[in-house]
């Protein structure tokens, strides 16, 4: 996932608002646009925004014109009538110009204009036009260190899929919000997935110690699910496709094929990722894959994998994402929840987490 920089631009001064009665233009970006859309940013992030993309004017145009990429702004008029500047953003990321979910991130909202309520207005315009494209829906992560996006996506419909602790490096700083206790620390995130389109029903084969879980998400959510178990004949080897985000210091492994081996490489492939130091390990499974209801139970009882989220439709189905903190404190009071069901599925993140096991270093598991 990208775009974990805050939903309201840093700046360490004041800066007067614009009147909320201003008018602005809500429109998509153009592909030769590039270039304002990076003032925007550095007028509100200077060079500090986690997202490096959203430097580069050429690649903005390149991701445009790919389909990769469908960014919404808000254009204040000029007193002249003429065309303004970007004072506000967000991008829908895909995979590929046909995917169909996409990523809601690269939120920027110029703090002069954080009365006009653009994040909701921006999200709302991008969600009418993925329901009108085909799109199933988009997914998009919320900072719990305070309930406000998460608020606003509840607001236009989105619901929770769960929470990944620690996610936020505790270098990011929220603007005009007081810092909660435990904010020099990682941050957690809310997970959201708005439906664009009826969802198709599928099956799913989810691990058997997280079945009555993601029924109760699914059904929530409102994802037509059939909760299926499974009895595979897996192969002896297993293959794990592994990606580091260096500037976040977190990883994911991707399960792509589940053999008998799963849990000695997976434990290898750990090891590695926390001798390297990094802050948080994702395991991403395929629920599509009837090898995930056989996911063997070592995964968390030894290894110290717990319940993070499910991402809806990411790559060919839905993916259950799994987490590991390697020495990064959460604590359940430093996350806001904004909804009775977030409440609850938090309470299921921080209960698996207290009984998952914890890996030993020094014998390699």
């Amino acid at each position: 996932m990208a775009g974990r920089a805050p939903l309201l631009a840093a700046s360490s001064t004041p800066t007067p608002e614009v009147d909320a009665n201003t008018p602005i233009e809500i429109r998509f970006l153009h592909r030769n646009e590039g270039a304002a859309l990076t003032a925007c940013v550095q007028r509100c992030y200077g060079d500090s925004y986690d997202v490096r993309w959203v430097y580069d004017a050429d690649e903005i145009g390149r991701r445009i014109a790919a389909g990769t990429l469908r960014s919404v702004v808000g254009v204040a008029r000029s007193d002249s009538g003429t065309a303004g500047e970007i004072v506000g953003h967000l991008a829908l990321g895909r995979t590929d110009s046909s995917a169909p979910v996409g990523e809601a991130g690269q939120a920027v909202v110029d703090p002069r204009y954080r009365s006009h309520h653009l994040f909701t207005t921006l999200k709302r315009h991008l969600a009418k036009w993925a329901g009108t494209s085909g799109m199933l829906g988009m997914y998009s992560e919320a900072t719990a260190a305070h309930p406000y996006s998460q608020k606003a996506n509840l607001a236009l419909g989105a619901n929770e899929t769960g929470f990944l602790l620690g996610y936020i490096p505790a270098s990011v700083e929220y603007v005009g919000i007081e810092k909660a206790a435990g904010a020099d620390r990682r941050q957690s995130a809310a997970l959201f997935y708005l439906l664009t389109n009826e969802p198709p029903p599928e099956d799913v084969y989810p691990p058997s110690f997280h079945v009555s879980a993601l029924g109760e998400l699914y059904e929530h959510v409102g994802l037509p699910r059939e909760l299926r178990s499974a009895d595979p004949d897996l192969g002896a080897c297993s293959d794990l496709v592994v990606g580091v985000d260096a500037e976040h210091n977190d990883a994911t492994i991707r399960v792509s094929t589940m053999g008998h081996d799963l849990v000695d490489v997976l434990d290898a492939t750990v090891g590695r990722l926390v001798a390297a130091g990094v802050d948080c390990i994702y395991l991403d499974l395929m629920l599509a894959d009837p090898a995930t209801a056989v996911l063997p139970r070592e995964v968390h009882h030894e290894l110290g994998f717990f319940f993070g989220a499910v991402i809806p439709e990411l790559r060919g189905g839905d993916v259950l994402r799994l987490q590991l903190l390697n020495g990064v404190d959460a604590d359940p009071s430093d996350v806001a929840v904004a909804s009775d069901f977030g409440r609850a599925l938090l309470d299921y993140v921080f209960d698996r987490k207290a009984d998952a096991g914890v890996r030993d270093s020094s014998s390699g598991r």
